[in-house]
């Protein structure tokens, strides 16, 4: 395996898509529908990369970043903030609250994988 990567979505469909591809790359995945779950899964998973669905209901995006990265201390995380919002005031937003990378739904596979070879490197 390349790395462990957590996906955070409510929408089951992105979800499932998502994994699919990650591990036909040889990633190994674990899925959040929630935050609550999202943050469970961040400790018991121990991620290389989390990607989180930024438009999920009950998600304070600015804050989640916090949360993670203070319940995993020592435990260096990939952010990437996955959204459908492309204007570059919002994408500047997401990276001061803590996220290290903005994608824009959808996100090409070569995108993907120029992000995740932070990890691999």
């Amino acid at each position: 395996m390349r790395g462990r990567i957590l996906l955070a979505d409510h929408d089951n469909d992105a979800l499932t898509c998502l994994a699919t591809l990650l591990e036909g790359m040889g990633y190994e995945t674990a899925s959040a529908r929630s935050r609550d779950e999202l943050l469970l899964a961040a400790r018991d998973f121990q991620p290389n990369v989390v990607i989180v669905d930024c438009g999920m209901p009950g998600m304070d995006r600015h804050r989640v970043t916090g949360v993670l990265r203070a319940r995993n201390p020592g435990h260096s995380m990939l952010l990437i903030a996955l959204t459908g919002w492309s204007r570059p005031q919002q994408g500047d937003a997401l990276l001061v609250a803590g996220y290290d990378v903005h994608l824009v739904k959808p996100v090409g596979v070569d995108q993907l994988s120029l992000v995740l070879s932070m990890i691999d490197a």
